[in-house]
């Protein structure tokens, strides 16, 4: 099939970009075969995503939209459009029962957007930046992303071992994670791994993912869910930024720098001792400890691109603006089943971009609109249809993001009312700004020369604010409501990133100080942070000291540009841009951020000692009792457990350790109801289910009631009895109720059907 490897379809990678792309290549697989996994893993794992979600996603790319992107903006718009085709198609063959059908779908996607994109033979679409990407351009993204994703690896492998490690610690959220990969390659509709039958309304689609590449590769689920499958997911979120970055901003070097605010730049944060990063977290975090997060930016960052586009042209109903609106329609879908924060700062980011398109301009945007209303639309069907209308655990609430960091700590502590008051809204704006810190090259597009920067900057700068301000309202478990305020942060990257841009070609012109001495001053800044931190590194830190370490660092850069600007009247020079020299001091505290958050991580590496606690959560014969619930009992095995708690105190209801490795399903598992969509107080059919299993359930195992084991076993299919002799308590006679099947020094298990 000639059209197939026709040189006018597929995209040409420049000969200049093979050193960076490889150097990421490399790294990508080092970090997989350090992290112990099997080459051949590596290899079938790869081929399934560009058979399953790169080809097809490109393919219907450039079908759509009629012309051929260059191969950026295919990865970066093509990528999650293959996402979402590879999860439609296999909801659809799992809902039907027909799994089977899956392997066609690349072959009923590629092959008619292929004949179409050759019988069309169309041009490349126009480059945003004609001045091209150069060389050193390629190389600073390929570096950052190689160091971003060493970074991450770093945090995230130590809280997840595989499975075949002789001791397990407590993993993070991942095994509840795991238990819903395996309820959808086994079962359909999805349901809560841990609670028997009862759907379960959640952001599933990541889930899907995973699950239909473990289908298609018998890769087991913990390889790709705890090793393979982020890092491409980081890899394609950091093309995005460089590709939606240089749309945007109209200069590539304004998407290299959007990478490197997201990957290598944090929150503040100088101390660097036990309450480090209590500004947050930030993006750092929780690209790993979310699976989600990353997942939902995908869509969210193409669905940036495209309605940037259609906000721009001058047409809004053409055929072509139609097949536009097509892929945003596609792309909103995805992104509504892969984060629940997506679809909600996209429609209020948006609208407010109309609003001010309104009041600037005297008119209607008519683009925006149909955005804002299509989003509606889907928003209102996938949260019917995906999360069955509720938002568990979600109260009107607010600031409640903002109550944790130090400015507000220490207001709330002011006793006298009226200076509380005053220092309160204060001190909340000082915890904003902490949060943000490193979007602080906004600021530098309030210049006046700049000022014709903003216009274009406009709609993802909105999307920061929706972020922000949905964040402010709502309160979620967790404090789950920040991923709005990150999600939105990601768009405003891209608008710190044309302010750093700008504030670079200014230095030694706009700027009183010349390029050598802004370099010069940054290491400076380093070094005499990197002190300040080693200082404070064995004192008790406060939200009081903390303040107070941030004053005094405030007053001396103020002071330090005071002699400054006096020193250059007295030599009769300008002192325009003065103020923007305080960008030096805040590049050096933001690239320290992540350095300070993994350094304890590679000290305990160093030193031999270990990474995480190292009490156990599952020991060995644990793993063994659930492996053999694996290999023996069949897909469809119900089985109920006698522990529902992480700590002695019966605190932590999350142990989801008895799902996520026997791979079966549970009577009830961890009793943590939230898990199961059911917010405490308020009642529910969930509710009500999640109650009465508790009794149930505990009558069996402390008083080895038979009504109640009938009750399991003849309404609830109830096959085993998994008796944890570790964590939990039991009445011996439970071992009676049935025929002992497996039995070692940690578990036993009991069939009872």
């Amino acid at each position: 099939m000639r059209f197939l490897s026709e040189p006018a379809i597929l995209p040409r990678m420049p000969r200049r970009a093979f050193g960076p792309v490889a150097l990421v290549v490399v790294v990508a697989v080092v970090d997989w075969i350090v992290s112990g996994v099997a080459l051949l893993d590596i290899v079938k794992f790869v081929a399934y995503d560009v058979a399953f979600v790169a080809i097809p996603g490109a393919a219907l790319l450039w079908a759509v939209r009629g012309r051929r992107s260059h191969l950026l903006v295919t990865v970066a718009l093509g990528w999650p459009l293959g996402q979402a085709l590879e999860i439609l198609a296999f909801s659809a063959t799992a809902a039907v029962g027909l799994r089977g059908l899956f392997l066609l779908y690349p072959i009923l996607v590629t092959v008619p957007c292929a004949l179409l994109i050759y019988r069309r033979r169309a041009g490349v679409a126009q480059d945003p930046d004609p001045g091209g990407m150069s060389v050193p351009l390629m190389w600073t993204v390929a570096t950052t992303l190689s160091v971003g994703l060493i970074y991450l690896t770093i945090m995230f492998l130590p809280t997840a071992p595989l499975p075949t490690s002789t001791v397990l610690i407590e993993y993070p959220d991942f095994p509840y994670f795991l238990g819903l990969i395996h309820q959808v390659t086994y079962h359909w509709p999805p349901t809560s791994a841990g609670l028997y039958g009862v759907p379960l309304a959640y952001e599933w689609f990541v889930f899907f993912h995973m699950a239909a590449a473990t289908q298609v590769t018998h890769v087991p689920v913990p390889i790709i869910a705890l090793r393979l499958d982020y890092v491409p997911t980081i890899l394609v979120v950091g093309c995005q930024l460089l590709a939606v970055g240089r749309y945007l901003g109209r200069a590539a070097w304004t998407g290299a720098l959007a990478v490197i605010v997201v990957l290598l730049m944090g929150p503040l944060d100088l101390v660097a001792s036990p309450t480090a990063g209590a500004f947050g977290d930030g993006i750092f975090i929780n690209l790993w400890d979310s699976w989600t997060f990353p997942f939902g930016l995908l869509f969210f960052l193409s669905l940036l691109y495209l309605i940037t586009e259609r906000v721009r042209a001058v047409t809004w109903r053409t055929p072509e603006d139609i097949r536009s609106w097509a892929l945003i329609a596609l792309l909103m879908i995805g992104g509504s089943g892969a984060k629940a924060t997506v679809l909600p700062v996209i429609l209020v980011g948006t609208g407010m971009y109309a609003v001010l398109y309104v009041i600037v301009r005297r008119r209607l945007p008519a683009a925006a609109i149909v955005t804002v209303g299509l989003g509606i639309v889907i928003f209102l069907g996938t949260y019917l249809v995906i999360y069955a209308g509720n938002t568990p655990d979600t109260v009107i609430a607010f600031l409640k993001w903002l109550g944790g960091t130090p400015p507000v700590l220490f207001a709330e502590t002011i006793h006298h009312a009226a200076v509380r008051a005053i220092a309160l809204p204060l001190a909340y704006v000082a915890g904003a700004a902490g949060l943000l810190f490193p979007l602080f090259g906004i600021l530098y597009l309030l210049r006046r020369r700049h000022h014709r920067e903003i216009p274009g900057l406009t709609l993802p700068f909105c999307m920061l604010l929706a972020g922000a301000l949905i964040a402010s309202v709502v309160h979620q478990s967790s404090y789950s409501e920040g991923y709005f305020e990150e999600t939105g942060y990601m768009a405003a990257a891209i608008v710190a990133a044309a302010g750093l841009r700008l504030a670079w070609l200014d230095v030694g012109r706009g700027m009183p100080v010349s390029r050598r001495a802004a370099i010069a001053a940054t290491a400076a800044c380093v070094v005499l942070f990197l002190v300040v931190a080693k200082v404070r590194s064995g004192s008790t830190a406060t939200p009081r000291s903390d303040l107070d370490l941030y004053a005094v660092l405030i007053a001396a850069v103020v002071i330090i540009l005071l002699v400054w600007a006096l020193a250059l009247r007295a030599r009769n020079r300008s002192t325009s841009g003065i103020l923007a020299l305080t960008l030096i001091p805040m590049v050096a505290a933001s690239v320290l951020t992540t350095p300070f958050v993994i350094y304890p991580t590679v000290r305990k590496f160093i030193a031999g000692v270990p990474i995480t606690d190292p009490q156990p959560v599952l020991v060995p014969g644990l793993l063994t009792a659930l492996y053999w619930l694996r290999d023996h009992a069949p897909i469809d095995a119900v089985f109920a457990v006698n522990n529902h708690w992480l700590d002695p105190a019966r605190v932590n209801g999350k142990y989801y350790y008895y799902g996520a490795f026997s791979e079966r399903q549970i009577f009830i598992e961890a009793y943590d109801p939230i898990r199961y969509g059911i917010t405490p107080g308020i009642p529910s059919r969930a509710a009500t289910i999640f109650a009465y299993r508790q009794g149930v359930n505990d009558a069996v195992f402390n008083n080895a009631n038979v009504d109640d084991l009938r009750v399991m076993t003849q309404q609830y299919m109830v096959r085993f009895l998994f008796v944890d002799r570790i964590h939990g308590t039991f009445n011996p006679a439970v071992l009676k109720l049935g025929d002992v099947v497996f039995s070692n020094q940690d578990a036993t298990i009991v069939a009872v059907g």
